[in-house]
Order: C-alpha cells, then sequence, then structure tokens
C-alpha cells in the first residue's frame, strides 16, 4: 500500500513540475497529433482516454516482433516469444495475457481493415513491420466502439506516401541466428492516384533448436480519388509461411541450463505450423462539399482467406479459414455537438479438421516444409465447420460543456452467434461509455472515462475440450469487464516535453483462464472462467527534445493484477485463490530510451528496459500437495539494453544494431499454468545485425 501511494505521488509531483516549467504564450500552437483508432480522426491530446502513438516503426530493427517498436508504451506489455510459430503476446493492463496464441482482447486494424477475426482472436501474420510507417494505441476497455476490445486497440498504418513522383527503397538486415530479410517497396504519386506495395522475404534459424522459420510477404494499397470529395483505396495484404517451427516451453532448470535447447518429444512430433493467408479490402471514403452537419462517412468491405497446417504434441491440425464484414461510420457535427455512428457486420467459417499426432518416423529430423509430408497422422479426432456472426451497430456523442468542459457518451450493442454443426450459441452485450475531458489551460488536459468492455471465448477455446468430444464447450462463457480510468496530459514546449499520468482500475467477471492437462503426450491448452479478477494500476510516460535532434523517451507501469474471487479443484477438494497475482504479466515494468540525429544524418539509440519478476501459475507457486520449489513458479526479473547506431548518407542508410547488449540470460515469455512446470520459454542472448537500404526516386 505505502509503494502505491508512493508512485502516486511521484507522479502528481512531475506533473506539477511540469505545469511549473512552462509560461504558455496564447502565440504557441503545439504539434497535432491526429488519432484514426477512435472511428472519427480526433486530436490525440484531447481525447478522454490513454493513447499513444508510435511514428517511426521500422527503423533499423528486423521487424520480427512488435516489442522492437512498442515499449514505449505504458501499460502494453509484449511478451516476445521468440517463436514465430506462435508469435508475440500482448496485454493491455493485465487483459490478453493468457492468449494460447496469437493476440486476444485487443482490436488489431491494419490501413482501417481489422486482422481481428469475428471471435475476438487477432493473428499478425499480415502485419509488416517493414512497411509500416506508424501504429496508434488506445489503452483500456473500447468495446463501444469496437466489441471484442476489452484491452484497447491497436491501429497500424503503412508508410506515408509520396506527396509526389516516385520511390523505391530496397532493404538488405542480417544478423545472429541466421537472420536474414530482403525487402523492397516502391511509392508512387500520379494526377488523382497514388500507391505502395512491399515485398520481403525473411529466413531464420532462430535462438533455440527447432525453431527454424521462413516467411514471405506483400502488401500493396492503391488510392484513387474519384472526385474532389470522393475516394477509393484498395488493399491486398498476402502471407506464406512454408514453415515456422515451435521449440515449445521448457521447465526452470532447462530454460536456466539449456536455453537453446527444445524438448526431444516436441521435436519427434514435428510441431510446427504452415500458414497461407490473404486478406483484401475496399474502403470508399466521401466527404460532402456543402456539408452543413454531415462530415464524411466511410464504407469498409473486406475478406480474409488462411489455410494452415500445424502439427503440434498430440495432435494435427487442419483449418481453412473464410471470413469477412462490413464496416461503415458517418460522422456529423453542430455548433458544440460532434456525433459518430456505424455499424460492423462480419462473419467466420473454418472448417477444422483435427488428427492424433504418431509423430515423425524414428531418426527423421527436419527443418525445412518437408515436416508437413513426414509427420505420420492418426485417427481423426474433430472434422467440423465452425461459424462466427457477428453485429455491432455503435454510437458516440461529444458535446462542449462551456469552454473548457467537453463530454462523451457512447455505446455498442453485440450479438455474437456461435455455431458447429448442429449447435449454437448466442452471446450479446451493450457496452456504454462516458469520458470527460477538462482544460485546465490550453497545454494542460484532465480526463476521466468509465466503460464496460466484452470478449467472447474465440473459436479455438471453445473447441478444446478436456473431455476430447467435437462441438463447443458449453461451460465457457464471455468475459466482461468494468473499467475506471482517470489522467493528466501536459504539454511543456521550452524542451517540447509531453507527459502523460494515467490511474485505472478495471474489474474482470468470469475472467477467461488457461490450464493445461496432467497429460506427457500433449501441451493442448484449454480454458475456463474465473470467478472475479481485479487489475488496477498507474501509468507513466515522457518524452522530451530537449536539444535539436536529441530525444529522451521514459515510461513505467506499476500493475496490481490479483484474483478476488476464484476456486480450483485440486486433489477432490476447492482451494480458493483469492488474492492471488494473476499470471502471466509484471507488475513493474520501466522503459527509457536516449537517441540522437546528427544535422549530417548520423543518429544513434540506446533503449533499457526493466521488467519485473510475475508468475507463471494461478498458486503462485507449487500446487497443494507438490514438493517443488516456489522459484520453478515465476518468471525472474531482468534488465536488458539494445543499441542502434547508423548513418543516413545521401540516399544510402547503413546501420548496426545489438540486442541485449549485456548478454543477459532470461525468458521472454512464459505459458501460464503449464503441465509439468514447463511455463518458460528463453529469450535471446546477445544478438547482432547489420543492415542498409537506400532510397531512389524522383
Amino acid at each position: 500500500m505505502k509503494k502505491n501511494k508512493l508512485i502516486q505521488c511521484l507522479a502528481l509531483f512531475l506533473i506539477a513540475a511540469a505545469a511549473r516549467a512552462d509560461d504558455p504564450e496564447p502565440r504557441y500552437q503545439m504539434p497535432p497529433i491526429e488519432i484514426t483508432a477512435t472511428r472519427a480522426p480526433r486530436e490525440g491530446f484531447d481525447l478522454p482516454l490513454a493513447t499513444t502513438v508510435i511514428a517511426e516503426v521500422g527503423r533499423a530493427r528486423p521487424g520480427l516482433s512488435l516489442a522492437e517498436s512498442l515499449r514505449p508504451v505504458p501499460g502494453l506489455f509484449i511478451a516476445n516469444r521468440h517463436n514465430l510459430s506462435q508469435g508475440d503476446r500482448l496485454s493491455v493492463r493485465g487483459l490478453g495475457a493468457r492468449a494460447a496464441f496469437g493476440v486476444r482482447g485487443i482490436k488489431v486494424l491494419l490501413d482501417g481493415i481489422p486482422l481481428t477475426m469475428p471471435d475476438g482472436q487477432s493473428q499478425l501474420n499480415n502485419l509488416d513491420l517493414g512497411s509500416t510507417g506508424r501504429i496508434e494505441i488506445l489503452r483500456g476497455p473500447s468495446s463501444s466502439l469496437y466489441g471484442n476490445a476489452g484491452g484497447g486497440v491497436l491501429a497500424a498504418h503503412t508508410q506515408a506516401l509520396v506527396e509526389a513522383g516516385w520511390r523505391v527503397e530496397p532493404r538488405l538486415i542480417a544478423g545472429s541466428n541466421g537472420l536474414f530479410r530482403a525487402q523492397t517497396s516502391l511509392a508512387g504519386r500520379a494526377d488523382n492516384t497514388h500507391a505502395f506495395a512491399s515485398v520481403y522475404d525473411l529466413r531464420s534459424e532462430g535462438y533455440r533448436d527447432h525453431a527454424d522459420a521462413r516467411a514471405r510477404g506483400l502488401n500493396a494499397l492503391v488510392g484513387h480519388a474519384l472526385t474532389p470529395h470522393t475516394e477509393l483505396t484498395l488493399l491486398l495484404h498476402l502471407y506464406d509461411a512454408p514453415y515456422l517451427f515451435n521449440p515449445s516451453s521448457l521447465a526452470a532448470d532447462a530454460a536456466r541450463d539449456a536455453p537453446r535447447s527444445a524438448r526431444g518429444f516436441v521435436v519427434g512430433q514435428g510441431a510446427s505450423k504452415q500458414v497461407r493467408q490473404g486478406q483484401g479490402g475496399i474502403r470508399l471514403e466521401y466527404r460532402p462539399p456543402h456539408a452543413v452537419h454531415h462530415r464524411a462517412s466511410s464504407l469498409v468491405l473486406y475478406g480474409v482467406g488462411r489455410a494452415l497446417k500445424n502439427p503440434i504434441p498430440g495432435r494435427i491440425i487442419e483449418l481453412d479459414r473464410r471470413a469477412g464484414g462490413l464496416r461503415t461510420e458517418h460522422q456529423f457535427s453542430w455548433t458544440s455537438t460532434r456525433l459518430v455512428t456505424g455499424l460492423d457486420l462480419d462473419f467466420q467459417r473454418d472448417a477444422r479438421r483435427e488428427f492424433a499426432n504418431e509423430g515423425l518416423p524414428e531418426g527423421e529430423r527436419v527443418a525445412d516444409e518437408r515436416v508437413f509430408e513426414l509427420v505420420q497422422y492418426g485417427d481423426s479426432q474433430v472434422d467440423q465447420e465452425e461459424q462466427v456472426r457477428s453485429f455491432g451497430p455503435f454510437v458516440s456523442l461529444e458535446r462542449d460543456l462551456g469552454d473548457a468542459l467537453t463530454a462523451t457518451v457512447g455505446g455498442r450493442y453485440d450479438r455474437y452467434r456461435f455455431a458447429v454443426d448442429d449447435q449454437s450459441r448466442d452471446m450479446d452485450q451493450f457496452s456504454p461509455m462516458v469520458g470527460l475531458v477538462y482544460r485546465l489551460d490550453p497545454f494542460s488536459r484532465w480526463y476521466a472515462h468509465v466503460a464496460t468492455a466484452f470478449q467472447t471465448p474465440t473459436t479455438s477455446e471453445l473447441g478444446n475440450r478436456p473431455s476430447g468430444e467435437g462441438g463447443f464447450n458449453p461451460e465457457l462463457g464471455p468475459e466482461r469487464v468494468l473499467g475506471l480510468e482517470t489522467g493528466l496530459r501536459r504539454h511543456v514546449r521550452r524542451v517540447r516535453l509531453d507527459l502523460e499520468v494515467a490511474l485505472y482500475q478495471l474489474q474482470i467477471a468470469d475472467a477467461l483462464i488457461p490450464f493445461q492437462v496432467e497429460s506427457e503426450d500433449s501441451e493442448e491448452i484449454y480454458f475456463r472462467n474465473a470467478g472475479q479478477a481485479r487489475n488496477r494500476g498507474l501509468e507513466l510516460s515522457l518524452s522530451a527534445v530537449p536539444h535539436p535532434g536529441l530525444r529522451t523517451t521514459l515510461a513505467y507501469t506499476f500493475g496490481d493484477y490479483v484474483f478476488e474471487d476464484y476456486e480450483v479443484e485440486t486433489d477432490g477438494e476447492l482451494v480458493q485463490l483469492a488474492g492471488n497475482e494473476v499470471p502471466g504479466v509484471p507488475r513493474h515494468r520501466l522503459f527509457s530510451a536516449l537517441s540522437y540525429e546528427s544535422p549530417h544524418g548520423l543518429f544513434t539509440e540506446v533503449e533499457l528496459e526493466r521488467v519485473g519478476r510475475y508468475w507463471a501459475n494461478d498458486f503462485n507457486g507449487p500446487p497443494p500437495g507438490s514438493d517443488a520449489v516456489s522459484d520453478e513458479f515465476f518468471n525472474s526479473a531482468y534488465l536488458r539494453v539494445d543499441l542502434r547506431l547508423g548513418i543516413d548518407y545521401r540516399a544510402a542508410r547503413p546501420f548496426v544494431a545489438v540486442d541485449n547488449l549485456f548478454d543477459a540470460q532470461y525468458n521472454g515469455s512464459v505459458v501460464p499454468n503449464a503441465f509439468g512446470g514447463r511455463f518458460f520459454e528463453p529469450a535471446a542472448g546477445r544478438t547482432w545485425r547489420l543492415g542498409l537500404s537506400a532510397e531512389v526516386g524522383r
């Protein structure tokens, strides 16, 4: 309790100090930062919720993990699994940390096209960080705008297009653990048409054994002004991964003594993934030329196709997915009132087949796509078609209550239908929100926000049943969230300093919790609803440019995530876990960075991240009756330092980078509640990379 009060006092002191440091002049204008993830463009400084914009995503980075670019975001924890088969595990304020794979609890968009499926699962395969120029993050319950978005929103945007002419930019990166990435992007503009395209090829042997990966992709965007007031945009994203091997997790002793290793059973089962995915969309935007109240309208149509082969210990999964939908948004304004309304319609159809995994032939070890020819299929276990349909109208009304106060109210009604063969389940929820923003002065804002959220189980979570039966788990229900938040923002012009502090509390009912059954022959992850959990915390972010070319960044997160009511049966008895910490997320995380870019093009950046220890299971230690020691059940704290150096010399940009400069040994992620204590996914030690990009154009 004393530590919590100390942190809050420190945050208020920083705000007060920033306020004294500035003597605002009426003529000075802050640089506007526009946020589009709010479904109507708004200036981020005036929003009643916590936001962050990352403007430089891919510079001197390999594009393997979102953690490379999003560490400066407080409240967001990215567990880099160093495993391209499983991908990053993202959590915002503790929500999403227990995803078995992919991203849960966060709505993900790419150029306005959803990467989140109707069931709430997001696959980031189509998010090419090498061609991403900007990412917006909304933190906190966002179901009033997006439905399945209990933790927030992540909206990525393709690199800025050229104003005129054309530009070609080839890029090469090579580094440790067999990393090689080649990418070429092309951007151009002529008359009323602009276009962008990027292709890449990625190869990696991985830090750990059985972690080889190969992937390639194409991202393309073409926009055309049909009239001075109407624009049509076509988008295409293709992803092809012939093989992504999965080294899985390790017990504490193996993670400590042999972090590069993969268990023999995992290797023998050919644990891996092959993915082919295509996604296309059409966006039509209209701004009335002589509007009185109607300001803009937009329509988005999108479609997704995904083919997956996925041998895992115990099973082989084959999935053929078709999904798509429609999004509409309409903006209206009056003298002191602004209104946004719209509708989302989405569908998802998965043809799922599952077989027993008889493993690779004895003595066979492969590190490429031949694994899918050699792995031996056993008996058919599941053969079913799963469907999800969702319907979600929303409205958001903003009104100025005088010169200094603005109120926002909104809500969304979501209805989901999950169907498998002859079974179906309906889930629905109305998600309201209320927000206030008070302008203390031209450079300071206080805000408060109350919202609810609703997260359905995904089809994978519903379909994975400990009994092994087909169909959906009738006992698994949605997770519901009530969020309270308040915060302060301050801009100090003398040193171009931006400061934001946020305090929040989330009350979570029926939280979705992963677990594994006692079996040496399976690593299947199942889900159950916990009783109640409470997440609360503090977020602090600061960035400043005290001297031209010099930038400093600081982000601190404190999170107190605990179960309030959660009974688990063990050895035939119910054990109450109230008061235990929710596993998979740290209480403390600190990030700082210092960068400098000289007038001659030389740039350097140093980043430091300190992550506190956190538990790996719900028991916060050995389960009742176990003689294991507590050290085997938590992920130790760690400190890592990254360094990047480069120069912009005419049209060429060579760079060198070293990650984990001091070769710290740590685990980048845990698998909560894994059987046999196999919680830990070791991170790479010191790694290096060299890169070169060039720009040609006119």
